[in-house]
């Protein structure tokens, strides 16, 4: 099954741990989206990126060939349970991308890919650790320059403030 990341699954060394045998196909553009952060994680300490429609806008992030046992892996981690669950952080949907491969010339194809679409609940920007994460994956898979650099300047939460665990004096 095609599965299209944008997000942190970009990075190659999460997808390896997640997925391991997976196989990239090529790089992917989701046109007429913007990259969002509708939903906040304990664990990444701030948002976590989605796609929502957006007329003349592009996504852009790698089209996996995955395994159904890589899928119900990735449905795990997603917070996907069944579609229309209320209870689903996001849902698995089916949409177009137009499908590159960069290193043998060959002509974009249109395809169709399963994406997760976050959604809303307490929207807040993404932690820096978590746009590295998005950064290092584009960079590895060499993304557009510009979109890179897109990811790079956007916004992050500001970081916590560091716990105070000094002893009590005495």
């Amino acid at each position: 099954m095609l599965y299209f990341a944008y997000g942190s699954n970009l990075d190659p060394d999460q997808m390896q741990r997640r997925c391991p045998g997976h196989i990239v196909v090529g790089l992917g553009a989701l046109h007429d989206y913007k990259l969002v952060f509708p939903r906040h994680s304990h664990d990444w300490g701030g948002g976590v990126a989605s796609v929502q429609p957006s007329h003349a806008a592009t996504v852009w992030g790698v089209v996996y060939d995955l395994t159904d046992a890589h899928l119900a892996t990735l449905d795990t981690y997603e917070g996907f349970h069944s579609p229309g669950d209320p209870h689903n952080a996001y849902e698995r949907e089916g949409v177009y991308v137009e499908l590159t491969r960069p290193d043998d010339g060959s002509v974009p194809r249109r395809v169709r890919v399963q994406v997760y679409v976050g959604r809303p609940a307490n929207p807040t920007p993404p932690s820096r650790r978590y746009l590295d994460a998005i950064v290092k994956g584009a960079k590895h898979h060499r993304l557009p320059a510009e979109y890179v650099a897109s990811m790079a300047a956007t916004p992050a939460a500001p970081e916590p403030p560091p716990s105070e665990t000094a002893p009590a004096s005495s």
